[in-house]
């Protein structure tokens, strides 16, 4: 055996034994730290335990608050039964994983706004052990109390531990698959290599962006082969990793190509690079926390990196680069565009940023510090506003309402929020005609749909069926602008839907939705229409008019309660 082979024995020998007892920590992380913060391990533990106390109380604070559309849409797919749901979603355009672990929760918890939000907040509290663990098992204790605590100040994850959407799974998810690529491919662990294929998969089966996360790591195995010193290995373990990967997610690509197929979201928009930019740092605290973390982690990454180009720790730091780069980059070329997508990409930005604050000292303390002043009014507090009166509407009108009564939402996207709030045997329709299962909101050719609805031709049948003493119900958002600019917008629509060619899909026909406007000009205009067909019915007397509060964020609604005659 020569020196040099001798000396790799060694060096190998070593890097186990200090895995086993140190976790793999670099040098920099590895020098003794004095007095209280020397590695204790119950100071950690009660130290993770206090920040879980502190974040869950203020995290939760905004846990009963009404639920919004996008909401509801959760709980109506969630309504159904557990082995129907993967069918349910091809109307929806989501992955599974979310939907049929809310089933299960509310199976047994219920479905109260509280109980519903205590799901997105046990994994949003999840993350920071998470957080703590990756850090700490990557760079060393050090990186780890950073990484915990740059979650916990995170207004995008304090934000969605109480939204009932699939945002701070993503997150978790994306944290851990993260973690466990950088240990088997740039840390040779491969027994977390099982550990990155089911976590990743777990995150497809979540969000759709996850495939994003995939790409952007399989594109990072790139410079990690010009670097390694052991390429054969590093091909091995990508073609198990990918390959069982791919195994995995295999049941679900025919439904993904089904519902890419349908065009199942009618308002999606391609973002712009200033919108990337601005989501990015939104993502992290707003511009000026995205400075403050940027520079303080720069100073240390910097340090870490001179002289050491071709260590392990230069590339993790190259791979935590990489993989979200070219998954928003990825996301930003693709024709929908939305800030809650990049829970994926939150993990691998918090690692980033925690190796270099924890390398840079009492610098990266400091930036800490002020990106935690600068974040807090969004992270410890619930949100000033409502995101819908659904539930305050839906609370008056229940006791006036009976079995049989019609409810007509213009808005298709509001059908499950209304009929979660509202008594069960309400008829539901939209001005496509009566609704077959009001749990769900059917996405596919929505804008062609909306195009050819007539209302004044689909409504009168179903309000002549409404027995004489039953009521109907005209649930509509807040019109925005006059009557000549909805029409308008109706002929843009048409004018484009004749002009695209054969085949075209409907996300080829919507026109931008005006600026101010919260809700697609069509769709104000369907609402108009048939409030002019109930207003045209000599049988039907309005009994209640309910508007919106000027507080409403996302759903608002108002609302108008018709009585109809025994007789005209």
């Amino acid at each position: 055996m020569t020196d040099q082979a001798e000396r790799l024995e060694a060096r190998d020998l070593v890097r186990d034994l200090d895995e086993q007892i140190s976790g793999d920590l670099p040098d920099f992380d590895r020098r003794p730290l004095p007095g209280l913060l020397a590695h204790r391990p119950n100071l950690d533990i009660a130290g993770l335990l206090l920040l879980l106390a502190v974040v869950g109380f203020l995290w939760g604070r905004a846990a009963s608050m009404s639920l919004w559309l996008d909401e509801g849409i959760s709980i109506g797919v969630a309504s159904h039964p557990l082995r129907t749901i993967p069918d349910v979603l091809l109307q929806d355009g989501a992955p599974p994983l979310y939907y049929l672990l809310l089933n299960v929760w509310t199976s047994v918890l219920g479905v109260s706004n509280t109980s519903v939000h205590a799901l997105s907040l046990l994994f949003a509290l999840g993350t920071l052990p998470a957080a703590f663990w990756a850090g700490w098992i990557l760079f060393g204790r050090r990186t780890g109390w950073m990484c915990a605590l740059v979650v916990a100040i995170n207004p995008f994850v304090a934000y969605f531990a109480t939204e009932t959407r699939m945002y701070s799974l993503a997150v978790l998810l994306g944290l851990l698959s993260t973690t466990c690529f950088l240990k088997t491919f740039v840390f040779s662990r491969r027994r977390y290599l099982p550990w990155f294929v089911i976590c990743q998969a777990l995150l497809l089966y979540t969000h759709n962006w996850g495939l994003l996360l995939a790409a952007g790591a399989a594109v990072a195995l790139l410079p990690l082969w010009l670097l390694t010193d052991d390429r054969r290995r590093l091909v091995i373990d990508a073609v198990w990793g990918f390959g069982g990967l791919g195994l995995l997610y295999a049941p679900w690509v025919a439904s993904i190509t089904y519902q890419i197929s349908q065009h199942l979201q009618p308002w999606g928009r391609k973002g712009d690079l200033v919108w990337v930019r601005d989501d990015v740092a939104r993502m992290l605290g707003g511009p000026n926390a995205f400075v403050v973390l940027g520079l303080g982690a720069g100073v240390g990454l910097a340090a870490l990196l001179q002289g050491r180009w071709r260590s392990r720790e230069a590339m993790a730091i190259a791979v935590l680069a990489i993989v979200p780069a070219v998954g928003l980059a990825a996301g930003w070329t693709a024709s929908v565009w939305a800030y809650r997508y990049l829970a994926v990409f939150v993990g691998p930005l918090v690692l980033l940023a925690a190796i270099g604050l924890a390398r840079s000292g009492r610098a990266g303390l400091a930036a800490l510090g002020v990106a935690a002043f600068i974040t807090a009014p969004i992270a410890v507090r619930g949100p000033a506003y409502q995101k819908s009166n659904a539930e305050a509407v839906s609370k008056e009108l229940s006791p006036k309402l009976a079995r049989g009564d019609l409810v007509i939402l213009p808005d298709i996207q509001m059908v499950p929020l209304l009929a979660h709030y509202l008594p069960d045997g309400l008829r539901y329709a939209t001005t496509s005609g009566l609704v077959p299962d009001e749990d769900v909101v059917d996405w596919r050719n929505t804008m062609e749909r909306l195009i050819n609805d007539e209302p004044a031709v689909t409504l009168p049948p179903l309000i002549d069926a409404v027995p004489p003493g039953g009521h109907v119900v005209v649930m509509c958002p807040p019109q925005t602008g006059d009557s000549n600019g909805l029409a308008q917008a109706q002929d843009r629509i048409s004018s484009d839907a004749e002009a695209a060619p054969d085949g075209a899909g409907p996300q080829e026909v919507i026109t931008p939705i005006p600026a101010g406007v919260a809700f697609h000009p069509l769709i104000l205009l369907r609402c108009r229409q048939t409030e002019d067909v109930v207003a045209s019915r000599s049988d039907l007397t309005t009994e209640v008019v309910l508007t919106q509060p000027a507080d409403v964020r996302f759903t608002p609604v108002r609302a108008r309660l018709l009585n109809k005659a025994s007789t005209v």
